[in-house]
């Protein structure tokens, strides 16, 4: 038993010491550690040429439908709002609720951050707010930190409560019952996130004088309705709904806080990068005729194109749900069953309300053709790092890596493994990057280990969902989008030294909540 935990561990560690002390990029540490997965498969868990093909290759699959999809969307449509100058615009109207970085961190960084996560998931409350904070003068990696941290509150009711709703389908339980006790391990994180981000912005604690007040209601504002809704309706609308009461919140308080900001908080020039450089002139000259509302368009249609065919709409989600495609790909024992959906994905309607924005905004097909093309150029390395990861992911799974080390701990641990439990969800979604896939995996098992236990099993499933939440924000995966966000590629190291030890912090205030409530 011991041996197998050992040799299960190895591909975790490799990929935090490869990021954090050997400061490799993420795509060369990802890139060594699936090498050093597929070898192990070889070796140790005794996997055939075929499986070891396959298996990665369904992950390599996976990786581009939807999720490296989704970074060429969310990339492109930051990249054509700086093409179309429409980004100064964003700028202005976010300066004219409070012109302080930290507000508009809060508003970034945790209400949109958090309601990208409840109608979408899949990375885009990463990947759209970090690359709009960087358009507005934040520091890239402090951008990629903030999101990465803002999002940690909420995956586990992600995508209209889909991991919840998941977890609770895997284990055979009630996914409204479920849903309470998973939000109530999310209180500390959630009432902390908002300190947290502030504490980035300024580099210390005394960024918070002049904030404190609006810090604590952007906190108090999402968690109340959140929990509320959790508890009394349901998973699906619990992120959504607590992130736009904090929104509304932050943006009414942020009015009334305009004096007095210090100059190191002061909102600076956008820098230029990626392909907003292009086309300099008529961009201003664009801009200056361009309403509020048509600078917002591509986002403005974003939201409606995500939340019109999610589950919130039935006909239409139905509808569009038709245009998918069902493979199998691994050729062992219990292959999954891949599912691409060819319309009803985050990053094709991404990709559509783009560029139908963009071409009311005046830019033209050859316009957008060049943008597109750049932004695979510069997203390509991202794109490769999670493929990598979700290929690593794939092996672990159906090599039993994941399996041996989740079974190791609860033999290790017998009665006060309700002290881990939370830290098997981190696991699960640190290799995967997905709290609804580290659910998934590790749903059942936490129920079996409640019944020996004589543990309410709601409680470790519950415990194992919210560990997800904090191992998503030092994820490979996360990072890669992180990274391709903010165009800060070969930093992924940096960006996971800056989030590991709030990580950390996360994980052990979730596993002393389940501790003492088992």
């Amino acid at each position: 038993m011991l041996t197998q935990v050992l040799f299960a561990v190895i591909p975790i560690a490799w990929l935090i010491i490869a990021m954090t002390l050997l400061k490799m990029s993420g795509v060369k540490a990802c890139g060594i550690g699936l090498v050093i997965t597929a070898a192990e498969c070889f070796a140790v868990y005794k996997m055939g040429a075929p499986e070891v093909a396959t298996g990665a290759a369904e992950g390599a699959i996976a990786a581009l439908w939807p999720i490296c999809i989704i970074i060429v969307a969310a990339m492109f449509t930051y990249n054509m709002s700086l093409h179309t100058g429409t980004m100064d615009i964003i700028k202005g109207m976010l300066g004219s609720v409070s012109n302080d970085k930290r507000i508009v961190a809060l508003i970034l960084g945790w209400g949109f951050s958090n309601f990208m996560e409840g109608i979408a998931g899949f990375g885009t409350a990463v990947a759209i707010p970090a690359a709009m904070m960087v358009g507005l003068g934040f520091d890239p990696i402090s951008a990629a930190v903030i999101c990465l941290i803002g999002n940690a509150a909420s995956p586990a009711f992600g995508a209209i409560g889909t991991p919840t709703i998941s977890a609770a389908n895997t284990a055979g339980l009630d996914p409204n019952l479920l849903s309470e006790p998973t939000a109530f391990l999310l209180l500390i994180l959630n009432l902390i996130s908002p300190f947290i981000i502030i504490y980035l912005v300024g580099g210390c604690w005394k960024a918070l004088k002049g904030v404190l007040p609006i810090t604590l209601v952007s906190a108090v504002s999402f968690y109340v309705p959140f929990y509320a809704v959790a508890r009394f309706v349901g998973p699906e609308l619990s992120v959504v709904v607590g992130s736009l009461v904090t929104l509304i919140c932050i943006i009414l308080m942020g009015r009334n806080s305009k004096e007095n900001i210090p100059e190191e908080y002061l909102l600076t020039k956008p820098a230029e990068r990626g392909t907003g450089a292009q086309g300099a002139a008529s961009s201003e000259a664009a801009a200056g005729k361009m309403s509020a509302a048509a600078a917002w368009l591509p986002y403005i249609l974003i939201l409606v194109f995500l939340l019109g065919a999610s589950k919130l709409v039935p006909p239409v989600n139905s509808f569009l749900g038709q245009f998918k495609s069902s493979l199998t790909v691994y050729s062992g024992e219990n292959p999954a069953t891949l599912s691409l959906s060819w319309i009803n994905t985050p990053g094709v309607l991404m990709i559509i309300a783009a560029l139908i924005g963009s071409a009311i905004q005046g830019a033209s097909a050859a316009d957008m053709l060049r943008v597109m093309k750049k932004t695979f150029q510069g997203y390509w390395k991202a794109m490769l790092t999670v493929v990598f990861i979700v290929a690593i992911a794939k092996l672990m799974g159906y090599s039993g890596m994941v399996l041996s080390l989740a079974n190791g701990l609860v033999a290790m641990t017998g009665n006060v493994y309700p002290l881990i439990a939370p830290i098997i969800g981190g696991i699960g979604c640190f290799v995967t990057g997905s709290a609804t896939s580290a659910c998934i995996m590790f749903a059942k098992l936490q129920n079996e280990v409640a019944s020996q236990l004589g543990v309410n099993p709601y409680w470790l499933v519950a415990a194992n969902s919210a560990g997800a939440t904090a191992g998503k924000m030092i994820s490979p995966q996360s990072i890669a989008v992180a990274v391709a966000a903010v165009s800060a590629s070969g930093q992924d190291g940096a960006i996971m030294r800056k989030t590991i030890l709030w990580c950390v912090l996360y994980l052990v205030i979730v596993c002393i909540m389940c501790f003492a409530g088992a």
